[in-house]
């Protein structure tokens, strides 16, 4: 009790009742002790509660007298000799025990308050709104006035992750109420991120739906009804709903009621041919139903009527030729198929049907029937960025196929048969914006690819002997060249880089001109401005 008492003075050594309650509770002690040391006298027949009151009567006038305060000093001497001697003038019987009952439960309210947590206050909220429990509207206002936003790393399926600027991310509020959410909703300078909400109700999600930012990231959100599905159409950005594990066909069609942004359902596991028909009515930008590793005919039929924008279909790791044949029905835009690892001639072939964007970056090898397969996929554009190594039978092959677009951007090097090879592509854009490193021989071959985009965001360092030769080499490409990320280079290589008009390096400034890599004298050099 003594413990207890001494925490409670400590914590609330501000408050006037604390201090009322700490003192009654002396005041009893020493009654208690009084009523002891009476009762052990009398006991004893070594003195009466008179002769006890006397000894305190004599304590109290040598304390006076003396120049040290005895040990008594802290107690009311006068009013315990008082109660002893049959005077006291405090409330007896039913009012003391009123009053007992009322320092009690003061007592207990004063521990109650210090169990139960104060609402922070606004400049009270911590600096990392992830730890943030509870939130006020006020406090949502003072946020979204003064916030300036987080970086924040998110996995993206199918990319990996990915770095999201002036983010207000509040994953530890469990609950919203609707004056909270509109306050929120006013944050303007990023994504807002509430994946710790595992209910909403509709009038906090008709609030949030105004949130005008970009993203919105429900992904705590388990189940959905169709009240707050339809409040949350009204939303114009990127909803990302992938805790949703299960969908009916109302709260499918009230979520396809929209214009605009993309809708990311990607913990679907199942999806019904009624489910896919309403998903299907969807008229946003994306539509991203990663979460589904398997697929029957008739549900890719109806999923095969939206044709707003992309479908991204990449928990599908294995697809037949009949799955796949349907699939190219989608009217869509593009069309993810990243988790597929492995594609037979005959998927290939019904594919190749699809006529719009292709993405198969899972493909992490390719035999030539499967490539000729392919040769039906006109006028589209296709990614297979997850090659990462290429041979000039394969490329040959690829370079026969009438595509669009090629993507090969997971490629780091490339031979220069290979490059040769490529060289004889006859689509529109050929971009292999994976590549690190290049030799004089694969420069060449690949400035005579008419369709090369010139990008080499990897590339940064010219430090090889060749490296004049290969600047050279690419100075004749045909269209721009890019190197935004070149660090290093020396004088030599780069006025042989900047002999090529359509050039985009960093300035000069920010450069590293190295030795020679070869050796040779650089005195002679003159860089332009």
């Amino acid at each position: 009790m003594n413990l207890l008492q001494a925490c409670i003075d400590v914590l609330f050594f501000h408050h006037p009742a604390a201090w009322w309650i700490s003192r009654q509770l002396r005041e009893e002690r020493e009654h208690c002790a009084d009523d002891l040391a009476v009762k052990a006298l009398e006991a004893d027949r070594a003195g009466t509660r008179l002769s006890y009151a006397r000894a305190l009567l004599a304590l109290e006038q040598r304390r006076q007298s003396a120049a040290l305060a005895v040990a008594a000093n802290g107690g009311r001497l006068l009013d315990r000799i008082r109660r002893l001697a049959g005077d006291d003038t405090r409330p007896t019987g039913s009012m003391r025990l009123l009053a007992a009952g009322l320092t009690a439960a003061a007592l207990v309210a004063i521990v109650l308050s210090m169990a139960t947590p104060r609402p922070a206050r606004a400049d009270e909220l911590p600096k990392d709104t992830n730890k943030i429990k509870s939130l006020t509207p006020e406090q949502a206002q003072k946020l979204v006035r003064e916030f300036p936003g987080v970086e924040v790393e998110i996995e993206v399926k199918g990319w990996g992750k990915a770095k999201v600027q002036a983010c207000l991310p509040m994953n530890g509020l469990k609950s919203l109420d609707a004056e909270t959410a509109k306050a929120l909703a006013g944050y303007g300078k990023g994504p807002l991120l509430l994946n710790g909400l595992t209910t909403l109700d509709a009038d906090a999600a008709k609030a949030l739906a105004e949130f005008e930012s970009g993203t919105l990231c429900l992904d705590g959100l388990a189940a959905l009804d169709a009240d707050t599905a339809k409040a949350l159409a009204e939303f114009k950005g990127y909803l990302s709903l992938n805790g949703l594990t299960r969908l009916d066909v109302d709260t499918a069609k009230a979520l396809a009621e929209f214009v605009n942004g993309g809708r990311c359902l990607n913990g679907l596991t199942r999806l019904d041919v009624d489910t896919a028909k309403a998903l299907a009515e969807f008229k946003g930008l994306v539509l991203s139903l990663e979460g589904l590793t398997r697929l029957d005919v008739d549900t890719a039929k109806a999923l095969a009527e939206f044709e707003s924008g992309t479908l991204c279909l990449d928990g599908l790791t294995s697809l037949d030729a009949t799955i796949a044949k349907a699939l190219a029905e989608v009217k869509g835009a593009a069309l993810y198929l990243d988790g597929l690892t492995t594609l037979d001639a005959d998927t290939a072939k019904a594919l190749a049907e699809f006529r719009g964007y292709l993405s198969l970056n899972g493909l992490i090898r390719l035999d030539v029937d499967t490539v000729k397969a392919l040769a039906e996929f006109r006028n589209g554009r296709l990614r297979l960025n997850g090659l990462t190594r290429l041979d000039a039978t394969i490329a040959k092959a690829l370079a026969e196929v009438k595509f669009h677009t090629l993507h090969l951007d997971g490629l780091t090097t490339l031979d220069a048969a290979t490059a040769k090879a490529l060289a004889e592509f006859n689509g529109h854009v050929l971009s292999l914006n994976g590549l690190t490193t290049l030799d004089a021989d694969t420069a060449k071959a690949l400035a005579t690819v008419e369709a090369w985009d010139g990008d080499l965001p990897n590339i940064t360092t010219f430090d090889t002997p060749d490296s004049v030769a290969i600047a050279k080499a690419l100075a004749t490409c045909k269209g721009p060249l890019s190197l935004p990320n070149l660090k290093k280079i020396s004088p030599k290589t780069l006025s042989a880089l900047i002999a090529k008009e359509a050039v985009e390096i960093p300035l000069i400034e920010t450069l590293s001109l190295i030795p020679e890599p070869d050796g040779g004298a650089t005195k002679d050099v003159v860089i332009p401005k």
